[in-house]
């Protein structure tokens, strides 16, 4: 490849690009929108000598449960002794976030640096996803990461990341979502997820609808792909809840050859334990590959590992949760964990996207409130809290919109007594500018 850079990087420039304005640039990619094509971006991996084949990589898709599978997995990674790249979206406060290795952020300098070689050289102009999907991976090629976890971003056949070539893919789980783009039925969308499928490689599912685990099956034996899924070939056996709910839970893995009682997942909710047997799949699998694990290693991995804004909490007395469900399949698996939970009243401070399925995801969490306050994030795809009151009105009988989203936390913290829970939820969006509200974050 004659036009293929060398995959180092030159001396800086004296008078290089500050991170502002590497943000500046970035930023000003969003006016390209989505592009669902792999196209620019393989010009582009091809023009930086296709970085994303210079390491070993895991990669994910799903509706739900992409981040933290990721989150698991690059966590034990890490505890086993590798130098982990990790590749996420969307951030909840700054992008650096997206771009990660053994938990920490590329560096602002880093960024910077790299944002302008990557600019200087393109002779494609690429979306915000596919400039930041580049980014990783040429970043990770440059610091020599030993295997990359990689999330898609929208669906997986034309995902901006779907160039890899992994040791391993997982396809988390299938709902609907995103359905301009993806389809609008389970078969088109699992199809669109499942084009992360490579020949010969490995997939691990957690799939449960029989129709959409048949379409990715199928895909699977087309490309002599081994398909593992849970419930079948790794399964998991949950110990009960405990009283001291902010203590998590734990359970039993039974996988291939596997077995490992009383594992304690350092996220909580329910719904964990099954991203946490999915990754733990995945890494009996990729063990089979010349990675190695101690028990140790899967132990405190899965103990140690942390992830923003899944069922998060930031306060006691009255307990406040944060949880970033913004999809009705996010909404049922926080009601699981809801309803396995011992507090007094729930209060819901709710602020969600106008292009999600609203109506599904209120069903399923409204009821459980005594007190639901509307809102929104600083953000013109948010829907209005007023009409979002509305909606909400069928399903619990105290409702009040409040804008800004710091006064309805506010109020919401007035409503709660000690054993009371004020869940904040709905979008990631709103959960991130609530958690800048209660915690010391660093943000763009």
């Amino acid at each position: 490849m004659s036009t293929a850079l060398v995959i180092s990087l030159p001396c800086a420039k004296i008078h290089g690009m500050d991170y502002k304005e590497a943000l500046a640039f970035l930023n000003s990619l969003q006016s390209k929108g989505i592009r669902p094509s792999l196209r620019d971006i393989a010009k582009a991996l091809a023009r930086f000598g296709h970085p994303q084949l210079k390491f070993p990589s895991l990669h994910i898709a799903g509706t739900n449960g992409k981040g933290s599978t990721a989150a698991f997995l690059s966590s034990i990674l890490t505890r086993a002794g590798y130098k982990v790249g990790l590749f996420i979206s969307p951030h909840l406060h700054s992008v650096r976030e997206r771009i990660q290795i053994n938990g920490q952020p590329i560096s602002k300098e880093d960024f910077a640096l790299f944002v302008q070689e990557l600019k200087d050289h393109l002779s494609v102009t690429l979306t915000y996803f596919e400039f930041l999907t580049l980014l990783g991976f040429f970043y990770f090629a440059t610091q020599g990461v030993e295997v990359a976890v990689i999330e898609t971003g929208l669906g997986g056949r034309l995902d901006a990341t779907n160039l890899l070539q992994p040791e391993i893919t997982i396809i988390t789980n299938v709902g609907l979502e995103h359905e301009h783009w993806l389809g609008h039925s389970l078969k088109k969308i699992a199809l669109e997820k499942a084009g992360i499928v490579k020949e010969g490689v490995p997939l691990v599912t957690g799939i449960k609808q029989k129709t959409a685990r048949h379409w990715v099956e199928a895909v699977c034996a087309l490309k002599q792909a081994p398909f593992y899924r849970l419930g079948k070939d790794f399964r998991y056996r949950k110990n009960g809840f405990p009283s001291a709910w902010e203590a998590g839970l734990t359970f039993h893995y039974y996988g291939l050859n596997w077995h490992f009682k009383h594992l304690q997942p350092g996220l909580l909710g329910l719904h964990q334990i099954k991203n946490a047997t999915l990754a733990l799949g995945a890494l009996e699998v990729l063990s089979k590959k010349d990675f190695t694990f101690t028990a140790s290693d899967i132990r405190l991995g899965l103990k140690e590992t942390v992830w923003p804004a899944r069922f998060e909490i930031v306060r006691k007395s009255p307990w406040v949760v944060l949880d970033g469900a913004h999809n009705p399949d996010g909404m049922r698996a926080l009601r699981v964990t809801l309803k396995a939970l011992k507090f007094e009243n729930l209060i819901l401070v709710i602020g969600v996207m106008q292009d999600k399925r609203v109506k599904g995801m209120l069903r399923l969490i409204a009821p459980l409130a005594t007190y639901v306050i509307t809102t929104a994030p600083n953000m013109p795809r948010a829907m209005k809290p007023e009409l979002l009151k509305k909606l909400a009105a069928a399903y619990c009988p105290h409702v009040n919109s409040i804008l800004p989203l710091k006064a309805a936390i506010e109020k919401a913290l007035t409503l709660a007594k000690n054993k009371d829970l004020v869940l904040i939820t709905g979008s990631l969006y709103t959960v991130a500018a609530a958690r800048e509200l209660f915690l010391s974050v660093e943000k763009d």
